[in-house]
């Protein structure tokens, strides 16, 4: 685990306009793959976080990411997280697991992790120890899913943020942008298990995968560029796409606008002067994470048992690296240690270990004698 390190920038130490600096595209994330492909890295990179994985020292992560965004140094090392060696490995566990997120036990997260890797083993190759490290948080993220609390009532940023639309009033006419995307189609699910919801959705890229629920009687599709001629029949506007530029501007507004508009995106979708408008009301991913508070607290026992689980796993993963590092020289030592006696082998042990290391070794050779 050694060189390991992971550069995290994140919700709890900066907020939307910080962390929409280090929001890359598609293009922007295989650059830097390729950039430093030496150094095994994964990039992960979601609403609440961006965060490098790779082998090497923290100062080359730091670099990388200025480069990237165009942030200085300076002001990148006062908001960055930074982890290395086993606790890069843990890191990475729990946040692959749901423990690190703004919801703690949000489901998305998983898949994000999982997207990340399989780009960079696809794309540049990972060395076998990321790849074990990778797999084996996969792994333990799942095994705590079935093993405890945390994932069972799933609360997420997209569940939320329909329960605002749907509680906006008594029967809510929601305009959806990014209904394809990752956060969209998750809102668009959400919204329509509500009754007094209809929903306006578009989907940006002009996709198909909205086909398999256009026949819902509560939901129009409509076209991404007649969204301002639809938009005044709505009471509810909710962006989450991955534009560059905003959705939703004041400009194109009326000037007395009771709506409520929900921002999921990072960097921003909607102008932030929407706000400004007469009656309107814009809140922002920042908003939810603090909204997510009260569910986080009801979730604490299942953390710590998570918590647990990663201690467990982690450990044989290191026990798991230690092995794959010492197999080329198996066969050698393998003859070599037919040379040496019994007795020499346990005393050179009884020297070397701690008591309780020691302990362990005479119960397995004891299991040998029987």
């Amino acid at each position: 685990m050694k060189n390991f390190t992971c550069i995290s920038v994140n919700h709890k130490l900066c907020g939307q306009a910080f962390r929409s600096l280090f929001t890359f595209d598609s293009a922007q994330c295989e650059k830097l793959l390729f950039d430093v492909k030496n150094l095994s890295p994964v990039l992960i990179c979601t609403c609440n976080r961006t965060e490098l994985y790779f082998c090497g020292t923290p100062e080359e992560g730091i670099r990388l990411l200025c480069e990237q965004s165009g942030v200085e140094i300076a002001k990148l090392k006062r908001k960055v997280m930074i982890f290395t060696d086993k606790t890069a490995v843990k890191r990475l566990y729990s946040v692959s697991c749901g423990i690190e997120s703004a919801v703690i036990g949000e489901d998305e997260i998983l898949g994000q992790v999982r997207r990340a890797y399989d780009l960079s083993r696809e794309r540049i190759g990972l060395s076998p120890e990321v790849n074990m490290i990778f797999q084996g948080a996969i792994a333990c993220a799942k095994k705590i899913k079935t093993e405890t609390e945390l994932s069972k009532t799933s609360v997420s940023t997209a569940t939320l943020a329909a329960k605002e639309a749907a509680h906006y009033k008594d029967n809510v006419r929601v305009m959806l942008l990014g209904a394809s995307g990752e956060i969209g189609s998750l809102v668009l699910k959400n919204l329509l298990s509500y009754k007094n919801v209809t929903v306006l959705a578009t989907a940006r890229s002009h996709r198909n995968a909205l086909e398999y629920i256009s026949d819902d009687p509560k939901l129009e599709l409509i076209p991404y560029e007649k969204r301002y001629e639809r938009i005044g029949e709505c009471d509810c506007i909710i962006s989450a796409t991955s534009s560059p530029h905003y959705t939703v501007t004041a400009d194109m507004l009326s000037d007395n606008e009771n709506k409520l508009f929900i921002d999921l995106a990072v960097p921003r979708d909607i102008d932030p002067a929407v706000e400004k408008l007469a009656g309107a009301r814009l809140i922002d991913m920042d908003f939810f994470t603090e909204l997510a508070k009260e569910n986080n607290l009801k979730k604490l026992d299942s953390v710590e048992r998570s918590k647990l689980i990663i201690e467990e796993e982690t450990d044989e993963l290191e026990k798991q690296l230690m092995f794959h590092d010492f197999l080329p020289q198996f066969e050698c030592l393998d003859r070599r240690l037919c040379e040496v006696s019994a007795k020499e082998l346990f005393f050179r042990l009884k020297s070397e270990l701690d008591s309780q290391t020691f302990g362990k070794v005479i119960e397995v050779i004891k299991e040998y004698g029987e």
